[in-house]
């Protein structure tokens, strides 16, 4: 028996419109366990010689991604969810210290720049489908 447990990207960013109904009163009878399902796929990249004057798109908007890691080489990085957040500094954007994984949690886009000088940016994408 094979059991697909990868979903699609319709099934990880859903709406739904519904009419309002009563709830469904749910009793949990002994222990439970919940499990976070693997990404099955993953995507690396650097980028290389970032400035503090011009912000890059570091990550895309996507509904397959289960989560992404940020990683600056030698400079501190301000990220923000627009070009212009990030290369407003600390007024639009969040720092984040040289040499700290930084886990994003999140779909939108992500936009980096330096603190000063320069830096390498290396990225990881976890996927929850290809």
């Amino acid at each position: 028996m094979n059991i697909d447990t990868t979903p699609d990207p319709d099934e990880i960013v859903q709406a739904e419109e519904y009419a309002p109904a009563a709830p469904i009163a749910v009793s949990v009878c002994g222990p439970t366990e919940t499990r976070e399902l693997p990404a099955v796929r993953a995507g690396y990249k650097t980028e290389q010689a970032v400035g503090a004057s011009v912000a890059v798109k570091l990550l895309p908007f996507e509904p397959r991604r289960k989560e992404a890691y940020l990683c600056a080489l030698t400079q501190d990085i301000y990220i923000s969810g627009t070009q212009a957040g990030a290369q407003s500094g600390a007024a639009g954007a969040m720092r984040i210290p040289a040499v700290v994984p930084w886990r994003i949690g999140n779909l939108d886009e992500v936009w980096a720049c330096a603190v000063t000088g320069s830096t390498d940016i290396g990225v990881q994408a976890d996927y929850w489908s290809e």
